[in-house]
């Protein structure tokens, strides 16, 4: 335990008897409980962790969205303060397991995995009731206590945003989200995300217990974010066949891309999860109508649905770096073009303006692996308006999704053909852009992307207002 706390140390006041495990993050310990006769799990920032404010400001916000919640399928935070420079919380311990430590033995059973499901879409039901959403729904946060019963736990409330706040942890936050479970919306970084993102992920947790496997097994980062966006939903029935048919629909419901076409809370997911055990099929999505279905269950009406090739807002424009390098492409802004039936602009300030796009996007898609400080800079330095503004927030979360992807990547070729506006100050820019991308020790391949960008001429220089990198798949 070098650097931590050792067994039979007190702690803020509480006695240590063992370590229960331990992350980037920090540790969590078995400790007995300061004021009464019960064991605690005393869950401890690092240091160097601990001095980020971003961080410490999560590690409070979430002792104080779950102090909120009193319900017996959630875990319940006890105290939380600061004792030797060091942010602490005491929760409730939990002597068992949880469901990612089951699923390492394979699926589990249909009728064990619909309970599961029900009493965590209890512990959501109530959270949603009380305005807070989870945001990281996924089998290692469902606890299950040893016991005939095996009561069921959510925990890790650690993202958690109250429906009812907003504020600069928000999109920080979202980079804790765990990608396998993570609703199409959280990666577009919609403002408005709501239950429907959780429904989403319990679909997710739903797939993994029934059939041992991820929803979408992806081996980098922009190729998860793609299935998540693009992919068909994966059916059960597909992985055993032995599944009763009405799960395929439970989860193509739950998991729909369009959260207007998912089950309006957790609580219908569980309900239809049940009626699977024993009926034929559950009502899908219109895309998959082709399947058997029941009557549908209540939900809000479907709005339009969005292009099946779908495009990263916001948080995607951190995924430009793993942009180019994993596939994943984004919109980060979507403005129209107004230079339609103007006359032509002189050669000069048309050429300037593709000239700028093209030597700007291609440096949007070098990501600087050695420097990467540096790339920012420059990135920022040839933006101005609403892609300034946008990429100031996103740009330095790049490096937290790039670190976890293997493939590297840098453009390649680029031809652009610009539609000049508003006299010879703004153009419109079409960028063809190949780029090349290697994971070590494979063959380099190759991606052909098409951007579209909005360049203005400010002060004698042109700069990028709006970078509109729709998803191509790889």
């Amino acid at each position: 335990m070098r650097n931590g706390l050792e067994p039979g140390q007190v702690f803020a006041g509480y006695h240590i008897e063992r370590l229960l495990g331990a992350g980037g993050m920090g540790e969590v310990y078995l400790a007995r409980d300061r004021d009464l006769p019960r064991p605690v799990a005393l869950k401890l920032l690092t240091p160097i962790v601990g001095d980020d404010s971003d961080i410490r400001a999560r590690f409070l916000r979430e002792a104080d969205t779950a102090a909120r919640l009193s319900h017996p399928n959630i875990v319940a935070v006890y105290a939380r303060g600061e004792e030797q420079g060091r942010l602490w919380m005491a929760i409730q311990y939990v002597e068992g397991t949880d469901v990612a430590d089951v699923l390492q033995r394979g699926p589990v059973r249909p009728d064990h995995a619909v309970r599961i499901i029900e009493e965590t879409a209890r512990a959501l039901e109530h959270a949603h009731a009380a305005g807070v959403l989870h945001r990281d729904v996924k089998p290692a946060n469902i606890l299950l206590a040893w016991g005939e019963q095996q009561q069921v736990y959510l925990s890790d409330f650690g993202i958690a945003k109250a429906l009812d706040h907003a504020d600069g942890l928000t999109r920080t936050g979202e980079l804790y989200a765990s990608f396998h479970y993570a609703a199409p919306e959280q990666f577009e970084m919609r403002p408005d995300i709501d239950r429907r993102a959780d429904v989403y992920s319990l679909g997710c947790t739903l797939y993994y217990m029934l059939t041992g496997q991820l929803p979408y097994p992806a081996a980098t980062t922009g190729a998860l974010i793609n299935a998540h966006l693009n992919a068909p939903v994966p059916r059960p029935s597909e992985v055993d066949s032995r599944l009763p048919p009405g799960f395929d629909g439970v989860v193509a419901r739950a998991m729909a891309k369009n959260r207007y076409e998912r089950f309006a809370g957790c609580g219908e997911l569980a309900l239809a999860a049940r009626r699977a055990l024993t009926e034929p099929a559950v009502t899908m999505p219109a895309v998959l109508a082709s399947a058997a279905v029941t009557p549908p269950l209540p939900v809000p009406p479907v709005r339009p649905r969005r292009p099946s090739r779908r495009s990263l807002t916001a948080l995607g424009a951190v995924v430009v770096v793993a942009i180019f390098g994993a596939a994943a492409w984004l919109t980060v802004a979507l403005r129209t073009g107004d230079g339609a039936g103007t006359a032509a602009p002189p050669a000069d300030a048309k050429a300037a303006a593709e000239q700028a796009a093209c030597e700007y996007t291609a440096l949007v898609a070098s990501y600087d692996y050695d420097d990467p400080a540096g790339w920012e800079q420059k990135v920022q330095a040839g933006a101005t308006g609403q892609w300034k503004s946008q990429a100031a927030t996103v740009l330095p979360m790049t490096r937290v999704l790039i670190s976890s992807d293997p493939e590297r990547s840098r453009a390649g070729n680029t031809s652009c053909a610009a539609t000049m506006g508003d006299g010879d100050t703004r153009a419109d820019v079409q960028v063809q852009l190949t780029t090349l991308n290697q994971v070590p020790g494979e063959a380099e391949t190759t991606r052909d992307l098409s951007v579209s960008t909005v360049m203005e001429l400010v002060d004698g220089r042109w700069l990028c207002s709006v970078l509109n990198a729709p998803f191509m798949p790889s």
